[in-house]
Formats: C-alpha cells, structure tokens, sequence
C-alpha cells in the first residue's frame, strides 16, 4: 500500500515517524504553509493519509480534495502525543478501519471509532468488501443496508452461480432469489434495485494475446467490452494471462498495472496441455500452440464463451471463485481481567469473525467484544479438536482468534496451532501469564530467573515432570508451578516434596483466581500441602534460595551493593 503520514510540529513528528514504521508508509514534514500543497501533490496515488495532529486541521486540508468514498485514500488523524487514533474518512472501502487499528496496536492509543457499525460490532456490506478485498456497487443503498443492521433486522443474501464466500455474519440470511436480496455477490454487471448492495469478487480470469506492439489503449478497450458483451464487470477481473511469447509485451503489461491486477505467464507446454475445443488461432501457426487467450483463460478454471478478436487483440474470459484468505490469531488473554491484556490481542479479536478457545477463558472476554462474531466454546481435554475447528473456519476465509489464557505459547496452544497449521497463516499473540501477576502481587520473586512447569500428566509422563522438578529445584531459582489437575494429586504433590527434600523451611505461595474476581494467597510450610489445599485454578509459587520476605513481600536478590549492605 502506498501510505503517507504529515507531521507538521516537531512535537509530532515522532508520533509521525512511529506510524509511518508501524505502515511501512513515507513520513513528509511540511511547513504548515506548504501542507495543502504538499497533500494535493500525493493524494491521487495514495491508499491512505496519516495526519499527525488535530482533526480540524485535518478536515480543512482534506475536504477540497474528497471525491468519492470508494476511489478517495483513507484520511485517519493521530493526536500529536500518540495518545488517539481516529479514522476520518474511508474507515471500511478505503481500509482505514484495519490501519487504524494497527496504528493504535503499535503506539498503544486508543481507538476513536465514529462508524456505528464499527462501535456497535456490526459486519456491514461495506466492511465485508473491504475485509475480502472485494469491490462494492451500489454504495447509496449503504446507508439503508447498514441501518437496518444497526436496528437489529436481518439483510437477505444471494450468492451467484459458482461463486464462493467466507460464512457471512449474523444479522444475514440467504435467498434464493437476486431480486428479493439486499446482498448480492456476483461478478455480473447486474442493475441493482434502490435497495440493493453488490459485492463483486475477482473471479474471472482475462487470457489476452495481442500483435507486437499493440498499445495499452487498445487492449484495454478490448478487454472492457469484451467483458461488456458477455455481460460482466471490470472490478470482477482479478488476473490476466498470457503466453511467455506475449508476456514481455508493453500494453499488457501497462494494462495490468493500471487494472492493479498480476499478469501471468504461462509456458508453452502448459498451454498445449490444456484440453478444450479451442478456436482456430495464429498462434496454431507460428509457435504450435492450440491458441493463447481462450486456453489461457481456461487455465483458470471454466471457459466462458468464445474469444473476441479485434485490431490486434484477442481476448477470452475464464471463472475460477475468488478465494478468501484467512487467518488464524492465537491469543493470549492474560490471567483474567481485561486490563491485562494487550492492545495487540483486543486488536486482533476485534479484527476477528469468530473466536474458539476454552469455555472459561471465551466467557471472561468482555460480552460486547463477541457481538457478532461466529463464537465456539469447548471444555477442558478438546485441545485438538478446538485448535482443529478454528482452522477450519480460518480455511474457509475467516479471521479467527483461537484464544488462550494467560499466554498461549506456555500453556501449549501456540506449539499445537503451528504443529497442525502446515500452510494455514499463524499469528502468535503473546500474553501475560498469572506467573508474571502472582510475581507482582507476592513482591518481586524472580530477579534471578524463573522456572514455570506443568503438573498435569495428561499429554506427558509424570515421570518427565518429577525429572524436571528435580532439576528445578537443583537451580535454587523461584518455580512456578501450573495446572495442579485432580489425577493422583497428592502423588503429585509428594513428587514436588520429594524434589525439595533438602531444602529446609521451604515455603509455597497458593496464589487463587490471580487477576480475577476473588483473588486469594496463602502462605504455608511446603511439608504442609495437601491436595485440599488447592485446584486447578491455583498456581504454586515456590520462592528460591535468594529470595527473602520483607514487609509481607517477596524479594529475590540480585547482589546489587544496596541488598548487600542490607544483608550485613
């Protein structure tokens, strides 16, 4: 994407230079004098405008030159301190929902959505396009389509012959009927009624041979009536394929760039491989091929009518469905509380269709962060099966969280995903694990290091675990212990004496619901513990040899001269 952040102040222009990294975008510092200018000279050619600054300004720079919402870059404005991000203009068909996001994600601001689909969780016609990198028509009917979400009534959906989509979100339903529908997704040039919203997906597949040197212009007129004549539209075309022999041709080439489309080449034995009754060309001629444009569009899947010829120029039609990509976001939750989680996993639910994860860690996800997404709950030992759901969906062009508490790469979720991802996109979202919260709230027990096992024996022996706590226990470190599961605990709990059989004194820290609603800690001799001590939603904290109480607190120490002196 081409992306262009002003900074006008100096006290922006840092703001200015972390969002233009965060975009991968260019960062201009003009004088105020010269920002009308210097946004004019680079507004055709940009995806999106990052101002830095106030929205006022904002505005009076960006509304002379506002044409159209579909064509128009994305214009989002970002406080000089870095504190607020708010997409202004272009939120959904411009894209600038999704960067906004990113931008508060990275500079840890908060979001300012004015949208209500956006602030209500609301999958609007618009969004949906913008998500799927699809085109949309019919865009005066917008405000009519999304307001009757926004009131809590359904939209009626037609998909076209052949065509396919992600599962659309609540408040859709299917219709068998185009005229009957709100939503239709097709690749035809269709005459849509007042109330009617047209995704268009890039399904056909343009195959194009020309003589040397014809121009882009004439290709291009080719090509659109081609399209008109067999009744489709241009922002349905997503590719254009070609002979190696043809590929090196300027006009194609020009014409792809200006359509934004890939220009492929296909080798001459593909080609001759393709099978179809295929119309007598030139190309039989000089280079043995059974023809360029029709073989090439039915490279792509189903051949569409026959080849128009004209000025030079051949051109056919091929239909393969427009495949989605999804995407999978392991995420990390934190110990409980919203205010433990990071802006990066909000951002990543949020750009979500559905969330999968472990009923009680779904359930303490705030109710409004859920609305309208696809939500799958699953209760404790469906580790697979959960993991193996979320990736359908993903496979099937939906943005996914599979959501983990605490920290997903600790507690397993992140090693599974990736194990059974093979070509499926993985984001890791790292969260904070009650390990690290039990810490703050005992003191500060692990300057030295820290040591987090699992006490649960489903998926690996306990003869594994009593070989780690035993070499836990040798290293002296603080030791977190998770995941105390009711099977032969007290034979657990004896292994784990067992490995601090020579420390004398050995006190455990029984931290309950840490960053939840009723948190508690006791304190006890280790010798002490019982399995009616604690349950699944204890972690035991085990301080190490350098770690002291002081004022009800644990404190490791590091050796720095002030803990020396103390000590002394």
């Amino acid at each position: 994407m081409n992306i262009t952040v002003f900074a006008i102040s100096a006290r922006g222009k840092s703001v200015g230079k972390r969002c233009a990294e965060a975009l991968n975008g260019k960062l201009i510092t003009p004088r105020r004098d010269e920002l009308k200018a210097s946004l004019s000279e680079i507004w055709h050619g940009s995806d999106a405008v990052v101002m830095i600054g106030s929205t006022g300004v904002a505005v009076r720079v960006t509304a002379p030159l506002l044409r159209d919402k579909e064509t128009d870059p994305a214009v989002i404005v970002v406080t000089e301190d870095g504190e607020l991000v708010l997409p202004l203009t272009g939120a959904h068909l411009g894209g600038g929902a999704n960067l906004s996001r990113t931008l508060a994600s990275n500079l840890g601001a908060h979001l300012v959505s004015t949208t209500s689909t956006d602030r209500k969780n609301v999958a609007a016609p618009d969004l949906l396009c913008s998500r799927w990198g699809w085109k949309l028509k019919g865009r005066k009917a917008l405000v009519q389509t999304n307001g009757a979400l926004l009131d809590g009534r359904e939209l009626l959906f037609w998909i076209d012959e052949g065509e396919e989509t992600p599962p659309f979100p609540e408040g859709y339903l299917p219709c068998e009927k185009p005229d009957e529908a709100d939503v239709l997704v097709s690749p035809r040039a269709l005459s849509l009624g007042s109330h009617q919203v047209q995704l268009i997906p890039p399904s056909l597949v343009a195959g194009m041979g020309c003589r040397k040197g014809v121009n882009r212009e004439i290709l291009k007129e080719a090509l659109l009536r081609h399209l008109s004549e067999q009744g489709y539209s241009i922002d349905s075309l997503g590719e254009i394929r070609t002979s190696t022999v043809k590929s090196s041709e300027k006009g194609l080439l020009s014409l792809a760039e200006e359509l934004g489309v890939p220009l492929t080449k296909l080798e001459d034995e593909e080609i001759r491989s393709i099978e179809g009754n295929f119309s007598a060309s030139a190309a039989t001629t000089h280079f043995d091929l059974p023809g360029v444009a029709e073989p090439c569009a039915a490279s792509a899947g189903r051949l569409i009518g026959p080849r128009s010829a004209e000025r030079g120029t051949t051109v056919a039609l091929g239909h393969r469905p427009a495949k989605i990509k999804g995407r999978l976001y392991v995420v990390g939750t934190g110990p409980g509380d919203r205010k433990y989680m990071t802006f990066q996993a909000k951002e990543a639910i949020d750009d979500s269709d559905a969330v999968v994860g472990y009923r009680l860690y779904v359930d303490q996800l705030p109710e409004e962060w859920l609305k309208g997404k696809k939500v799958e709950r699953y209760g404790m030992g469906e580790e697979e099966t959960r993991v193996a759901s979320a990736m359908a969906l993903a496979r099937k062009g939906l943005r996914v969280s599979l959501v983990s508490g605490g920290d997903p790469i600790l507690f397993g979720m992140a090693g599974l995903a990736r194990n059974m991802a093979e070509e499926l996109p993985v984001e890791v979202i790292p969260g904070l694990s009650a390990a690290q919260l039990a810490g703050a709230s005992a003191g500060a027990p692990y300057s030295n290091g820290l040591i987090m096992l699992s006490l649960s024996d489903y998926l690996q022996p306990w003869e594994s675990i009593e070989r780690a706590l035993s070499g836990a226990a040798s290293t002296g470190l603080t030791v977190a212990l998770y995941n105390p599961v009711r099977r032969d605990l007290d034979v657990k709990l004896e292994g784990v004496k067992k490995a601090y059989s020579t420390r004398t004194g050995q006190t455990v820290w029984l931290m309950r619901d840490v960053g939840r609603p009723g948190e508690s800690v006791k304190v006890m001799d280790l010798s002490e513990l019982t399995s009616s001590d604690i349950d699944m939603r204890t972690l035991l904290l085990l301080p190490g040899e350098a770690t002291v109480a002081r004022k009800g607190y644990l404190v490791d120490t590091r050796g720095y001269h002030s803990e020396r002196k103390k000590r002394t």
